[in-house]
């Protein structure tokens, strides 16, 4: 039942297309993750799980940092991006990490973990507490909750572009359609507080420029949401087809800045 849940409010295909565009936010996002996952340093030796893992990008980051005497559970819904994440752990030779096909929504398949990290799953969910509660339930005493979701109010490109303006509406209005939220980010303190962890904190990280893969971001998702907006009766294919375009050949000039949503960081920790 938790697996129809899931699948049902997620609006972003998935697969090697839904792992390709994962890759490339997660190298967008490096910088500000790593910044991120400094702050709970040392982490040698300790139990790490990345929840709705997706490729395994930050389950390799968290990898290197509990090192081999430690080990990192990455779980997720899309098997196909978990066997694309075997093989990577595989090419890479860490024995530290595994992947298991499994929701957020159900018993997760480890407790007793020093640190949990959730990244983008909330901003999906109607109730989002309940993983929050999953997360107290698979922490172990003085263990960290990381969560980064986004806040899609505060997107932005220079020079105004209407087809990104549209496709932030398109995205709103879908994610809304399902049941989501995508205004989550702001409210990120008050959901793990409520969730009854301590020493609650935040930080905000918002990547934007004129690269090509921050650019690339925004086309990228959009045309991975391209089948749930016509599920949902929100735009026509041909509308959807026309605003990627036009997305693409605005990322693709060398005067174009655009950035992605505001990107709420929040921690706390088990008492």
């Amino acid at each position: 039942m938790a697996k129809a849940e899931e699948l049902r409010t997620y609006i972003i295909k998935g697969g090697e297309e839904g792992r390709s565009r994962l890759a490339l936010i997660s190298r967008v996002l490096a910088p500000a993750t790593q910044a991120l996952l400094d702050r709970f340093e040392p982490l040698n030796g300790m139990l790490a799980l990345d929840v709705g893992c997706g490729g395994g990008d930050v389950s390799f980051e968290l990898a290197a940092r509990v090192g081999s005497n430690g080990r990192v559970v990455g779980f997720d819904l899309d098997e196909e991006k978990l066997a694309a994440a075997r093989e990577e752990a595989c090419n890479r030779g860490l024995a530290n990490v595994a992947f298991h096909q499994a929701s957020v929504l159900d018993p997760w398949p480890v407790s007793g973990a020093a640190l949990v990290y959730i990244r983008f799953v909330l901003t999906h969910l109607a109730r989002p507490e309940d993983v929050l509660a999953r997360a107290r339930a698979a922490l172990a005493p003085g263990g960290v909750l990381i969560v980064e979701d986004i806040d899609y109010a505060g997107q932005f490109c220079d020079p105004p572009c209407p087809a990104v303006d549209r496709y932030r509406e398109l995205f709103v209005a879908t994610l809304k359609a399902r049941g989501g939220d995508p205004f989550i980010g702001r409210r990120l303190v008050r959901l793990v507080e409520s969730a009854g962890f301590a020493g609650v904190d935040s930080c905000l990280a918002q990547p934007f420029g004129r690269s090509r893969d921050v650019k690339q971001t925004t086309s990228l998702t959009m045309a991975a949401i391209a089948e749930a907006i016509a599920t949902s009766g929100i735009a026509t294919a041909e509308e959807v087809d026309h605003v990627t375009r036009e997305i693409k050949a605005f990322a693709d000039r060398s005067d174009t800045t655009i950035s992605l949503p505001r990107i709420f960081q929040a921690w706390g920790r088990m008492t």
